[in-house]
């Protein structure tokens, strides 16, 4: 390992282990940055990225008032990495069982930390892993499908969520085919390892037909993830679902088809 490298990993190392309070005292990056609860650390300069960075209290506000859901004021520690190399070198040294990503939400030692370095998809990744954080500092839980389902619609801009996606082509053909994901299927999912592009495509669909589609999809969406905040078992989102629309499935099929893409 390189001494730069060295050097950037112990000043990690040595902010992670410290409580919260104090890792402004404990380490020092090359550059620091506070936006709302997001607290950045990077080892390279911010300043072109304080745009994008600026920008995760609105991400924060649009997931509060699309999900109806109270705010949590946990922080959450970003860590920003200038070359892919050094990132992957930190997360294979003190988080080896870590998936290999292009970016992480980690949650240890109480902490929820993002890890992420810059590249072609540095913005939706850094979007992607923060909706993440935000859920997870919002909710005792959250099933998968629907975490990684919400983190694929929260990562494009603001102004492309409801049409701009690139799932939306995909799925749209699909529904034209016939072809309807199981929502059930979905909910058995219990590792992320079991989440493959298809599986993204699929869990982003649902997303965006609970979030556009009809009012009452919005509605029991809403309901059960207020009964996740309150601890109050939901059951499956699926029954509760075909149990206000019985026709679900025909309905998802009806929204993919009507997309504008």
């Amino acid at each position: 390992m390189p001494p730069s490298l060295c050097g950037l990993t112990a000043l990690l190392l040595l902010l992670l282990a410290a409580p919260p309070s104090v890792c402004g005292q404990a380490a020092r990056w090359p550059d620091e940055y506070q936006v709302g609860q997001f607290l950045c650390h990077a080892d390279f300069p911010l300043m072109p990225y304080r745009p994008l960075l600026d920008s995760m209290p609105t991400l924060e506000r649009d997931l509060i008032q699309a999900l109806a859901l109270r705010p949590s004021r946990e922080p959450i520690y970003v860590f920003l990495f200038h070359t892919k190399q050094t990132y992957q070198s930190y997360l294979r040294q003190y988080f080896p069982d870590a998936p290999s990503r292009q970016a992480l939400f980690i949650k240890d030692r109480g902490l929820g930390m993002i890890f992420a370095h810059v590249g072609d998809a540095f913005e939706l990744d850094l979007r992607h892993e923060c909706t993440h954080a935000l859920l997870n500092a919002i909710l005792p839980v959250t099933p998968l499908w629907l975490d990684e389902g919400l983190a694929e619609y929260f990562e494009v801009a603001a102004e492309e969520r409801a049409g701009g996606n690139p799932h939306g082509k995909y799925v749209k053909f699909s529904a034209y085919l016939g072809q309807i994901p199981g929502l059930e299927e979905l909910e058995q999912l219990r590792d992320v390892s079991q989440m493959t592009r298809t599986r993204y495509r699929h869990a982003w669909a649902w997303v965006h037909f609970l979030l556009h589609g009809p009012p009452e999809a919005r509605e029991e969406l809403r309901r059960f993830l207020a009964d996740l905040q309150a601890l109050t078992p939901p059951g499956l989102l699926s029954r509760r679902l075909r149990q206000r629309l019985p026709d679900l499935d025909a309905r998802f099929a009806e929204h993919c088809r009507k997309w504008k893409l």
